[in-house]
């Protein structure tokens, strides 16, 4: 199996896939039966997985969906639906053999066909299609067999092609040709769909003709072996955290993906209840749209960022489960940008927002901050920033609407100025390329190319040497502080709570219900 370090480090080639001690596969099944119910705290804006970006509708969908290659428990490139892959000597082309006997939730085998119309998809209208924009051609060798041609040599094809954000999931080739939303939702997963009610609940079933990956031991990061154990999984949306809560405790759900930090030491003394804390989750940041004024003149920019009390702003969306950090990587991970500098982070300085405020030429245009009522991490940090706005003078005006209304309008150029943001997929694996690939392209955050970025963005790509790589990540994140892109926040944590009836749960980035059982 080929092994590619992490990040923008890029780790040697092998050939084949790793032979491991048939022994260690030997793991006992678990029980099964059962239908274990979550509690989300949000509708899902799509179940067709190359759309979203959501955290929540990936905890769904990857119980759906597989891809050719996933990422392992040290969250390293590792084969999923591929059994080997081989790189040419001139690095420009992959040859995937598939796994055999792999069943799509119709009763369909995979083949080279369903790899190729779902890569194709993937790099027509997928959310993240820019991670396959060096692909120039997927090819059919044999019904097993698929070849992918590069454009140019790119070091971090694998880490691009296996990162979980918005997976490159293969789908039945019918579904190839389908646009957003309009699939069958049928993956290769250990669940199947079932039910699917808007605003309150999503149901899988097990998949009995699952193609059980025999090569792991057991769950390995988004892949390994994936025993379907429960007969169903419920995804029930709780919007309201003390609805969440009171569900834990009363035993209506098993699992609350999030519960509110006040809860928790309560939630501590309760002996039938497991307390998870994962620090860090997500980061915080405020996407801004630099395509209408004032957002679009620097000194404006820069006095938001002057004036921001992130320890107000952090302890009001987080109840205090966060800690500060101006870059998009964080602490302990790698490519942590430890020597580039922040000099307005968190510095509070009213007198210096004023003046920036006044050089911009601000006009008492209204700032629009969009917030989300379904999070109240998303309306606390709106509101708090609004204040601090209002305190150096600038109008500011909150609208509130539901998550995926938010996600529908912070694509258009018009109708909002700020809007608060979480992302935590692509800083956690150690790509940072994954965290700032939204902006300076055609398809930018803050709706505004930006060639130098964009070129920078490329170079922690394509370079050819780690060091290369390295230093164009560091350029590229003191431009995005230089020229306030966007503004990180800080880093946050999430709480879970678990029923301790489930057993074989293990916290990990995003919520996996593989290889879990009642007790």
């Amino acid at each position: 199996m080929l092994i590619s370090r992490r990040g923008l480090i890029a780790g040697a080639p092998a050939t084949a896939l790793m032979l491991a001690n048939r022994k260690a596969f030997a793991q006992a099944a678990g029980k099964k039966g059962g239908d274990i119910i979550v509690g989300i705290g949000s509708p899902i804006p799509s179940l067709d997985i190359m759309g979203t970006t959501d955290d929540v509708g990936r905890i769904i969908n990857l119980h759906l969906y597989e891809a050719l290659v996933t990422r392992d428990e040290k969250l390293q490139p590792s084969a999923g639906l591929a059994e080997s892959w081989e790189i040419s000597p001139d690095g420009l082309t992959y040859t995937f053999k598939l796994r055999k006997g792999v069943k799509f939730h119709n009763g369909k085998e995979m083949t080279a066909t369903d790899v190729k119309a779902s890569i194709e998809r993937y790099q027509r209208m997928s959310l993240r299609r820019r991670y396959l924009d060096q692909i120039a051609e997927v090819s059919i060798v044999d019904p097993v067999t698929v070849a992918v041609k590069l454009k140019a040599p790119q070091p971090l094809f694998l880490n691009n092609f296996s990162q979980p954000e918005v997976l490159v999931a293969i789908l039945p080739a019918e579904d190839g040709d389908k646009d957003p939303g309009k699939t069958s939702f049928i993956g290769t997963g250990p669940y199947k769909l079932v039910e699917n009610k808007a605003d309150s609940h999503v149901k899988l079933a097990r998949f009995d003709d699952y193609a059980l990956d025999t090569r792991y031991p057991g769950p390995s990061g988004y892949g390994g072996r994936k025993d379907a154990l429960f007969d169903t999984l419920t995804f029930r949306i709780i919007a309201e955290p003390s609805a969440m809560v009171a569900a834990i405790e009363t035993g209506e759900i098993h699992l609350a993906d999030l519960v509110p930090e006040h809860a928790v030491p309560g939630l501590k003394n309760n002996a039938a209840l497991t307390v998870i804390n994962r620090m860090p989750t997500a980061m915080q940041n405020m996407n801004m749209n630099m395509a209408v004024a004032p957002m679009d003149k620097l000194p404006f920019r820069q006095a938001i960022a002057s004036i921001l009390d992130m320890d107000e702003i952090l302890a009001g969306a987080s109840d205090g489960n966060y800690r500060l950090n101006p870059y998009l990587q964080y602490p302990g991970y790698p490519l942590y940008p430890e020597g580039v500098k922040a000099p307005l982070y968190n510095i509070k300085n009213a007198e210096k927002a004023k003046k920036l405020v006044a050089e911009s030429g601000y006009k008492d245009e209204v700032i629009q901050i969009i917030g989300a009522s379904t999070f109240p991490w998303h309306s606390n940090t709106a509101l708090i920033v609004s204040e601090q706005l209002k305190s150096i003078g600038i109008k500011t005006q909150i609208e509130t609407m539901d998550w995926p209304a938010v996600v529908a309008l912070r694509v258009k150029k018009t109708g909002w100025s700020l809007n608060p943001g979480q992302f935590g997929t692509g800083p956690w694996l150690g790509d940072p390329v994954l965290s700032i690939g939204d902006l300076g392209g055609k398809t930018s955050a803050n709706n505004v190319e930006d060639p130098v970025l964009a070129q920078m963005v490329a170079d922690m790509q394509l370079k050819p040497t780690a060091e290369e790589r390295k230093e164009a990540w560091y350029k590229a994140q003191q431009h995005i502080i230089d020229n306030v892109l966007s503004i990180k926040l800080g880093d946050i944590g999430q709480t879970q709570v678990r029923s301790n009836k489930v057993v074989g749960f293990t916290p990990f980035r995003t919520t996996r219900l593989w290889g879990v059982s009642f007790a």
